[in-house]
């Protein structure tokens, strides 16, 4: 009796917890471009959600052969992933204590995605965050850098650049890199831009992206040859940050699995 009501009672946690997973992806990618992060919630709840709603079938097969090997499988990789993303996130969080240094001679602002030509409120944030650094330190030159998306109607840096102007930065100070399709991309276009304004190895720079991104973005960094390079961070919203991470995670274990410049 007391094996099938804590049955019963793992079922209803595993229902209701597949069911708003689902239900927070479907309020993100409604609210933004599809992509991975948004999708994630869903993709690791429908499973719990099936499962709540077919228990009784799953269990009886859960019992012999396949389907105990399929049961264990789930278990070991829900398990897996838990633990991949607590420790990526307690790890990236660390990493996005950072106080970058005045007077850098570079800010690069890493792309994020676009709303038709607009910047996503995501990459406005980035934006304003290099702003501020930007008019404390009149001297430093902007790079916007990211190539055009497969929802995005032009490259994200143009988009950039057009924010930037609208919100009274010299059109002189900006320098547009629109080709990156990764954060790999990102540093290493960007870099041939900054040897070629600077000298190779004769300046500094600030790079500004979200918290989560800070830690693959000094991987990347230094991957591509970058020095004296500093980490400015934008606080994700609450709201956002659980699908933010966790996909962040997925791409921090590819980085350290198969080597910097495939993300």
């Amino acid at each position: 009796m007391e094996k099938k009501r804590n049955g019963k009672l793992l079922r209803i946690i595993l229902l209701v917890l597949g069911l708003l997973l689902v239900a927070y992806s479907g309020v993100l990618l409604s609210m933004n471009n599809f992509n991975l992060g948004n999708a994630l919630p869903g993709l690791f709840g429908l499973p719990l959600l099936i499962y709540g709603i077919f228990a009784p079938f799953f269990n009886r097969w859960f019992r012999h052969g396949v389907g105990k090997v399929v049961k264990w499988i789930f278990i070991a990789g829900y398990l897996f992933l838990i633990a991949v993303f607590s420790i990526f996130s307690i790890i990236m969080v660390n990493a996005a204590q950072t106080s970058p240094p005045e007077n850098a001679d570079a800010v690069l602002v890493l792309g994020a995605a676009l709303k038709g030509k607009e910047p996503s409120d995501t990459l406005a944030r980035r934006l304003d965050t290099a702003m501020e650094y930007a008019r404390r330190n009149p001297d430093a030159v902007i790079v916007v850098s990211g190539g055009q998306g497969p929802q995005e109607d032009i490259p994200e840096a143009h988009a950039m650049r057009e924010y930037l102007i609208s919100h009274g930065i010299d059109e002189s100070r900006i320098l547009v890199e629109d080709q990156s399709r990764n954060t790999h991309q990102n540093f290493a276009n960007s870099k041939e831009i900054l040897d070629e304004r600077f000298g190779e190895g004769t300046y500094s720079t600030v790079f500004v992206t979200n918290d989560f991104h800070i830690l693959r973005g000094y991987l990347n960094a230094e991957h591509v040859g970058m020095t004296d390079v500093h980490g400015l961070a934008w606080r994700t919203l609450i709201y956002t940050a659980p699908p933010a991470y966790m996909r962040e995670s997925l791409a921090l274990l590819a980085t350290y699995v198969f080597g910097v410049g495939i993300t």
